[in-house]
């Protein structure tokens, strides 16, 4: 009896194996004949069959389109559902949540933004995720749409394991929650990481990552980190906390000392608080500059860069110190993981346009001479929008990996 369940749970384990393979390839592709299916996986006409009425049943494929023929019957064509499944993607930044509700293509639908009350604590800002939620919710209610789950973007080390967030210095947060803090507000699956690594999975998903199998998110913002793609995953270290860049030491000189408390960090120098910092310590001292006579609270980054353009001579000193330590940062990424690629996003990079081609001109000055690929550095395939198409990737990766089961349609 142990035998003939074992050799049900071994066969069970194969089919839903083949049937992710099969999802996932359709997605990849978009559309493609069954032909095409059953050469690239091996397997045989009947299995292939009995997986994708299965999958037809979930709402994930379509199979109505049919292909050119060179005569006799035309070959069907199978396509990924992406417009007729929805998720909600939610970005909790330190200025604005935002909250969005998209299809599996990631198109938006709907979308509110309100300022974050992140000063208030950690419960204030779950108060106002869930009435975004809410919002969304009522929404969907009323288009009777099929929504999947939450999808949930946030600075701080997220535990892989636990889905707590340990530590976010921006926020001040500790040992955080969130899926138990927002269960009174809904039942539907929610999914959270860390805001660059999800905006590493979303350019995978949606953006490069259909050019390049191994590449680099380096977030340029008010804080400063790395989601690293290897092969087409992420890597995410042992507990989940790769990709921590900005809390690397690049001027053990410096006095500077970023959030985390260590001085001479990657954010303390070239971070958008670290730059704003710099200038409100600066600034009384150079009687020649915009910001001279300006109170400390009303500098910050964006007046920096935009202080620069206007030639003074602080601030241009400012953002090329900070210029140079990103392009420090991005050499030694570059150098310990051999990207294919490194993809910049971030607030800095929307206030300074010719940011990108400054950073690649420091970075050019420490690249090893003696490798002859040349490491393009590009911008993010989704501007401002980078950290929700992440957050719709969670959702995704699980429904691609067939880890939530069918919802129902909205009462």
């Amino acid at each position: 009896m142990k035998e003939m369940v074992a050799q049900q749970d071994k066969f069970d384990f194969q089919s839903n194996l083949s049937k992710i393979a099969v999802l996932r390839l359709i997605r990849n592709e978009k559309k493609i004949t069954r032909a095409k299916i059953l050469q690239q996986t091996g397997l045989s006409a009947p299995t292939l069959t009995r997986i994708i009425e299965s999958l037809v049943q979930m709402n994930l494929l379509q199979t109505d389109s049919k292909g050119l023929s060179g005569g006799g019957r035309p070959p069907q064509l199978v396509r990924f559902n992406s417009k007729e499944n929805y998720v909600i993607g939610i970005d909790i930044d330190a200025s604005f949540i935002r909250a969005v509700l998209s299809n599996l293509a990631g198109e938006f639908i709907f979308e509110i933004h309100i300022p974050t009350n992140f000063k208030d604590g950690f419960d204030e800002v779950m108060t106002q995720v869930g009435g975004l939620i809410g919002k969304l919710v009522d929404r969907v209610r009323q288009k009777k749409l099929r929504l999947w789950g939450i999808g949930i973007a946030v600075s701080g080390m997220v535990n892989k394991s636990s889905g707590i967030i340990e530590y976010s210095p921006i926020f001040n947060w500790r040992n955080v929650n969130i899926r138990e803090a927002l269960s009174k507000y809904t039942d539907l699956e929610i999914a959270l990481g860390n805001v660059v690594d999800l905006v590493a999975v979303g350019e995978l998903l949606y953006g490069v990552g259909r050019q390049y199998a191994n590449f680099i998110c380096l977030n340029l913002g008010y804080g400063i980190g790395a989601g690293i793609i290897l092969d087409r995953k992420l890597f995410s270290g042992a507990d989940g906390f790769a990709g921590e860049i900005g809390h690397v030491v690049v001027d053990k000189n410096s006095t500077r000392k970023g959030m985390e408390g260590v001085t001479g960090t990657l954010e303390a120098l070239a971070s958008g608080y670290g730059i704003a910092e710099i200038a409100q310590a600066q600034a009384p001292l150079y009687n020649k500059s915009i910001l001279h006579k300006l109170e400390a609270g009303k500098i910050d980054a964006a007046l920096v860069f935009e202080s620069a353009r206007k030639a003074d001579p602080l601030a241009i000193e400012i953002v090329n110190n900070a210029t140079a330590y990103i392009g420090i940062g991005i050499d030694t990424l570059i150098k310990l993981f051999n990207t294919e690629c490194v993809v910049l996003y971030g607030e800095l990079i929307e206030y300074e346009p010719q940011l990108i081609e400054k950073i690649s001109r420091q970075w050019d000055q420490y690249s090893m001479k003696a490798i002859s690929r040349k490491v393009p550095v590009l911008s993010s395939s989704f501007g401002e929008n980078a950290a929700l198409i992440g957050s719709f990737s969670l959702i995704l990766e699980k429904i691609l990996q067939l880890e939530i089961s069918l919802p129902g349609m909205p009462d």
